[in-house]
């Protein structure tokens, strides 16, 4: 079987060379530019029952470039693709989304189980939800429940798909778009903001004169046994520990909170960081804090997206998953699902619309603190978890550090650890 990694490089020259997506280079993964939502969307079509959201204005080719990718992975005409795609509204019901009751079953002499016939976009591997912010609470609650239980259920009777892409895009607030739900952005892996094109991308839009449609049929495609075996290869990239710890810390710094039950930020209703939780706590104003910083903590989902698309760009990339990768990926995974302190996002340089580059900056900070003033703290618990010191001594030494990691996650496990006597 060819090299799915090198037809995906020909997928990606082909959709520039045809003129189909000429995004500007946003995103830089060890010097290397790339454009984020053409990477992204590259990297959720190699992984399965992940979810990826384009965000942006109209027009910024979100819709059209995820039903491309699909023309090619799933080596259909782009009609076949696009008739699998739904578009939100607000009389959009759940029969036109995923299926209704056969008529036919009611016609027969005697009476059956009864049968629903699925839409193409139920029975699909490959989901796109497009404008997914047009839809109302109440059918957004439908595809809450489609990425958590990988499944349809409908008039008793479950359609099962199997391992899927999903993906959606959303356009910024209009006077007909819905507030999208905090419990179904937490299950959006990424979120990828769509720009328009530049002046030099228009230029060279200017010199595409055939349809798209025309053009689709031009690009590779891939078997079924290629596109199967893409989850695979990418599981075979390994992550390194330093970006296992770095994700670790990552998760904790943006959910600890020493005034949250449990120190957990995700505990926590109406009192928040931005409602005055945090006034007078130690870290409070604290540049290298991030947990003041931020209203929400963060779910294990993030971890395990974290991991996934690290590798996922890492094997498009063809280079190790390392922390240039995670530096690169994280800001897009995590984004969507905190809101900034309002009083630290509107000063410059974010000016109140710099949501992800202020989330970005938080990133950094967390990554190079866990590898550079954490690494003494990070040895001393390792050292205590691995029975080489007793538990006593590391608290002692952990107590010294002035770090919420170190106060209100290694010190207390510690301490568990101490008094159930498992170790010294």
């Amino acid at each position: 079987m060819p090299d799915p990694r090198k037809k995906i490089e020909q997928l990606i020259e082909s959709l520039e060379e045809l003129r189909l997506h000429v995004g500007r280079k946003d995103m830089a993964v060890g010097g290397q530019g790339i454009n984020a939502p053409l990477y992204f969307s590259l990297a959720n079509a190699c992984l399965r029952n992940h979810a990826v959201l384009l965000y942006g204005g109209m027009g910024a080719n979100k819709t059209t470039l995820v039903n491309l990718l699909g023309t090619s992975f799933l080596s259909l005409d782009l009609e076949a693709v696009e008739d699998l795609m739904i578009s939100g509204h607000p009389e959009q019901t759940e029969e036109k989304i995923v299926g209704f009751l056969d008529p036919r079953q009611w016609m027969g002499p005697t009476s059956g189980p009864t049968r629903v016939l699925w839409t193409g976009w139920a029975q699909s591997r490959w989901k796109l939800i497009n404008e997914i912010n047009r839809f109302p609470g109440g059918k957004q609650n439908l595809f809450l429940e489609i990425l958590q239980k990988r499944r349809i259920s409908y008039a008793g009777q479950v359609c099962s798909p199997g391992d899927t892409c999903y993906f959606a895009t959303m356009n910024p607030e209009f006077s007909s778009t819905y507030p999208v739900d905090q419990a179904l952005l937490d299950r959006i892996s990424a979120c990828v903001p769509a720009t328009q094109p530049d002046f030099l991308a228009g230029l060279l839009l200017a010199e595409r004169e055939r349809e798209v449609r025309e053009l689709a049929r031009e690009l590779p495609r891939f078997t079924c046994g290629e596109f199967e075996s893409l989850p695979g290869l990418v599981a075979e990239k390994p992550v390194k520990s330093q970006v296992e710890l770095a994700i670790l810390c990552l998760l904790r710094d943006f959910t600890l909170c020493e005034r949250a039950p449990a120190y957990d930020k995700s505990q926590l209703s109406k009192a928040k960081p931005s409602m005055g939780l945090c006034s007078g706590c130690h870290y409070w104003n604290n540049p290298e804090a991030v947990c003041w910083q931020v209203d929400e903590g963060l779910s294990d989902r993030v971890r395990q997206d974290l991991r996934a698309f690290t590798r996922a760009f890492a094997f498009l990339l063809d280079m190790d998953a390392d922390l240039q990768v995670l530096r690169a990926v994280a800001p897009y995974v995590i984004w969507h699902r905190v809101t900034p302190l309002p009083s630290a996002l509107e000063k410059p340089p974010y000016f109140g619309a710099g949501r992800l580059a202020y989330v970005s900056d938080l990133v950094e900070k967390s990554i190079n603190r866990t590898m550079n003033e954490r690494a003494e703290m990070n040895l001393i618990y390792s050292r205590a978890v691995d029975g080489e010191t007793s538990a006593s001594k590391a608290i002692e030494e952990l107590s010294l550090f002035d770090d919420p990691i170190a106060r209100m996650d290694f010190i207390p496990s510690l301490e568990r650890i101490k008094a159930a006597g498992l170790w010294r």
